[in-house]
């Protein structure tokens, strides 16, 4: 399978987004650790108060390298956990510090549960809750079935 991008992202990076999204695998990680323009977008991002989201490898592979989040919890892949300094990591499926706007999760088994929070994040929990409850799943770590 190939996936490719609507657009490049040196077409879009200066784009008035709401959040940035890093997915994990460490391939992909690592190429986003390599690339200059990514790394400068996901730092104005943060810079100018939006949210940056990551999950599985892309924190501890992406985020800690080049220390854009000094002092921001974070979650991600567990085998990756000693990469992440031990005074951020919080052993959570998905973990929101809203101090710096940083969202992250572990990996593919909390997917669900990060997408979620990104929906609470941006259109609130109502339509957070709306959208869980046609997944006919378990409440996940926000429970959005309450």
């Amino acid at each position: 399978m190939k996936l490719l991008a609507d657009a490049p992202l040196v077409e879009v990076a200066d784009g008035e987004y709401d959040v940035i999204v890093l997915p994990g695998g460490i391939k992909g990680a690592e190429c986003f650790r390599d690339s200059t323009l990514l790394v400068e977008t996901v730092k104005q991002f943060h810079r100018s108060g939006r949210i940056v989201a990551a999950i599985c490898a892309a924190p501890a592979t992406v985020l800690v390298p080049h220390d854009i989040f000094p002092i921001g919890n974070m979650t991600g892949f567990p085998t990756l956990k000693d990469k992440i300094p031990a005074e951020q990591w919080q052993d959570k499926r998905v973990v929101w510090d809203a101090r710096v706007k940083l969202l992250t999760s572990q990996g593919p088994g909390t997917a669900i549960d990060f997408g979620l929070k990104i929906i609470d994040l941006l259109v609130g929990r109502e339509k957070a809750h709306e959208v869980a409850s046609q997944l006919v799943m378990a409440a996940g770590i926000y429970n959005y079935y309450e």
